[in-house]
């Protein structure tokens, strides 16, 4: 996977758009009741994967098969977690939200392990 950094940091770059549009409407509409989804989309979505991004372009974890599973984990938890939050704010529905955040565990999870895999240069 040698272009994974630049996977993630586009993804990176499409969730911030969504996560930044959406903070748009709702400061327009005067709005704030899917504040947590708009937060979680920017954390989740921008921030940790252009983290991890950043962290597969310097060499810190190894660009294998773990990183394109750790990628697939995470864009699913990066848009999962956020739906499932926007359902149970507005439907009082929670499963979506249970399989979004463990999605994002994992990835988080497998992240770390493939870091210590890598060994220190």
């Amino acid at each position: 996977m040698q272009n994974i950094d630049r996977l993630f940091f586009g993804t990176a770059i499409l969730l911030g758009l969504a996560g930044m549009a959406m903070g748009i409407e709702m400061g327009i509409r005067q709005d704030f009741t899917l504040t947590p989804v708009h937060a979680h989309i920017n954390l989740l979505g921008w921030v940790s994967m252009a983290l991890y991004g950043l962290a597969y372009r310097t060499g810190m974890v190894r660009r294998d098969r773990w990183a394109a599973v750790q990628y697939g984990l995470a864009l699913a938890g990066s848009i999962l977690m956020p739906a499932g939050l926007y359902f149970a704010i507005v439907q009082d529905n929670h499963a979506v939200i249970a399989a979004g955040s463990l999605l994002a565990f994992a990835s988080l999870a497998l992240f770390g392990i493939n870091f210590l895999r890598t060994r220190a240069e």
